[in-house]
């Protein structure tokens, strides 16, 4: 069964967090979703029932209150069952959880904006994206391909082939040996 939908503005003060609500919104999402409210609006609204229990919206509604607002624009959801409610709670969240994201996309559309103030993602990852700066986790930038400073020479081989040796000399050995009682292979 469908339920019949209203459009209002109420007082925050009026809406009620759905108990054992099981979406925890911290901080940082909260003052994040109120940054996009301050920048765009409140785009969507808060999903409530006939008694302004919110089903949809606890972090919109954390937002607008984080922000000092007053009131809300919410969506009223008349006639649904207590299951149906529940089941609205749940699926809402789960919904939006089924999707993925095509990082390469997400790499386009932030080229194509060519902004580091794109709301949930850092200054230093979008100028990375923006300014195609890609060193790995070693250091290496992939930008600037054959850039190296460890050309191949026998000496270079040498040293590597000692460092090496040097670094296995100071190893200590594993022992693997089966536990008598219990079968399992312990390696010390």
């Amino acid at each position: 069964m469908k339920g019949k939908l209203e459009s209002q503005r109420v007082l925050l003060s009026a809406l009620k967090e759905f108990p054992g609500n099981p979406n925890v919104h911290p901080e940082e999402q909260v003052k994040a979703i109120a940054k996009s409210m301050e920048r765009y609006g409140q785009y969507y609204p808060i999903v409530v029932d006939e008694n302004y229990m919110v089903l949809c919206g606890h972090g919109k509604k954390k937002a607008l209150e984080y922000m000092g607002e007053k009131e809300a624009d919410v969506t009223i959801l008349k006639g649904l069952s207590d299951k149906q409610k529940k089941k609205l709670l749940l699926e809402d969240n789960k919904i939006q959880d089924m999707s993925f994201v095509n990082y390469g996309d997400v790499e386009r559309i932030i080229k194509e904006i060519g902004d580091t103030d794109i709301i949930g993602y850092t200054p230093e990852y979008l100028d990375a994206i923006i300014s195609e700066v890609s060193p790995d986790n070693m250091g290496v930038n992939f930008a600037e391909p054959g850039k190296r400073e460890d050309t191949f020479t026998p000496e270079k081989e040498a040293s590597d082939t000692k460092e090496v040796t040097d670094i296995e000399a100071g190893m200590q050995q594993a022992h693997t040996m089966v536990c008598p009682h219990c079968g399992k292979e312990i390696t010390l």
